[in-house]
């Protein structure tokens, strides 16, 4: 139900490493857990193009809001990347050839505290600086007038929730209390005007991770049906499962990584020695 979606994943990710693994009897778990990110950038030119660029979390970690077709928020921006991606399907996004996309919208402050990742980006083609909202609002037939009201919303929210962090009548995400019925708590680069200017991408689901592969124990070794260890196997990274259970937080993947590859690295060095 996911191979109509984009990827971030190149065409050299076949999953090559897990179809070995399976060819001498490793065991596979967790291969129906796979993540669809929520921010793939879209090229206006190529906006059907099968592999596309992932627009990192700190563009909406340093304050950029995301913006429906009507030029308002239809979802707390901080939130798990499956429940952004479940919101986007909800709501009505621009489209772009047989994409539908949504707008990823950071102000000055934001922009310049994330400046290397604007520029990258505007340098591919998949993100566009305005001189106001206004300008953006115009080129996609989008009543200015509404992103005007969601801002001011957005800043008012932005302030209750510094006077009143505990006094907001809806539950916050990770905990506590919002002001925000999206259950948004944490604002950055407040506030948001429309006279300010602005770095805009348009963002769709994409496919990103997979949370399964080859079974492993603690020392990374790499199992068998009757959970066994295949001698001089071992699993790392996205080559193995059951590490991240069904959707992984952002961030742990080259965590991950690091982590299981010392993991793996020690066990092999210790396999090898035995052996000799």
């Amino acid at each position: 139900d996911l191979m109509h979606l984009p990827t971030t994943n190149g065409e050299h990710c076949t999953g090559d490493g897990i179809k070995m693994g399976e060819a001498v009897g490793g065991k596979t778990v967790d291969l129906e857990w796979v993540q669809v990110h929520p921010t793939g950038l879209v090229h206006p030119k190529e906006p059907d193009a099968k592999v596309k660029f992932l627009a990192a979390e700190a563009l909406r970690g340093v304050g950029g809001l995301l913006l429906d077709m009507e030029g308002r928020r239809f979802c707390n921006e901080l939130g798990r990347r499956d429940y952004v991606t479940g919101m986007m399907w909800k709501n009505k996004g621009v489209k772009l050839g047989g994409t539908t996309g949504f707008f990823l919208c950071l102000n000055g402050k934001a922009s310049k505290e994330i400046e290397w990742h604007c520029k990258h980006y505007k340098g591919r083609g998949i993100m566009k600086s305005y001189k106001n909202m206004e300008e953006f609002a115009k080129e996609y037939g989008i009543p200015s007038a509404n992103i005007d009201a969601t801002f001011k919303e957005y800043n008012a929210l932005g302030e209750k929730q510094a006077k009143d962090p505990e006094g907001g009548p809806y539950e916050a995400y990770g905990g506590g209390k919002a002001w925000d019925k999206w259950g948004k708590k944490f604002y950055h680069n407040l506030p948001m005007e429309v006279s300010d200017a602005f770095h805009v991408a348009i963002v769709t689901p994409v496919i990103h991770y997979c949370m399964g592969g080859l079974k492993i124990n603690g020392g990374g070794e790499c199992l068998n049906a009757a959970d066994a260890v295949i001698g001089g196997l071992y699993g790392a990274g996205e080559a193995a499962g059951g590490i991240h259970g069904s959707n992984r937080l952002g961030g742990n993947s080259l965590l991950d990584c690091v982590v299981y590859g010392r993991v793996c690295g020690r066990s092999a060095a210790r396999f090898l020695t035995a052996q000799n």
